[in-house]
């Protein structure tokens, strides 16, 4: 099954593009804290079969929403292991395959709630979410 894949058939499982409701239907508890460490936007802890997201509690709508398509994304796709290495944004070129998939994941699902049309620009999307205009390099449509 493609990420692409993956996204679409939770959103039709769930009804919903909105990643808090579908952490919180898969059973993942949302921790808001100002504790993580510093450049850190959000860990997924997973220990015992339970996960739990820790995330920064002064994030912006949109960025939050992207954050926690992202560990959305680690739930799924890298279901037994601890992300706690995700900083803030990393967008260069030598950022780790499992944070790659992740933000592709964010971004399918982000844009799962969209009509799109040939006028669509994936850097004036991303830069909506508040994210660099590196991450553009992750959106497929």
């Amino acid at each position: 099954m493609t990420l692409k894949d993956d996204v679409n058939s939770l959103v039709e499982l769930y009804g919903t593009c909105d990643p808090e409701q579908i952490l919180k239907n898969l059973g993942v508890a949302i921790c808001n804290t100002d504790l993580l460490p510093p450049g850190t936007l959000a860990m997924k802890v997973t220990s015992d079969e339970e996960t739990t997201i820790g995330i920064l509690d002064n994030l912006s709508e949109y960025t939050r929403k992207f954050v926690l398509a992202h560990e959305l994304g680690h739930v799924v796709k890298h279901a037994n292991n601890s992300t706690t290495f995700y900083r803030a944004f990393m967008s260069g070129y030598d950022i780790p395959k499992i944070e790659a998939e992740a933000n592709r994941f964010a971004f399918y699902l982000l844009l799962s709630g969209l009509e799109l049309n040939e006028s669509f620009n994936k850097y004036d999307f991303v830069r909506s979410y508040g994210l660099p205009e590196e991450l553009a390099r992750f959106v497929s449509i």
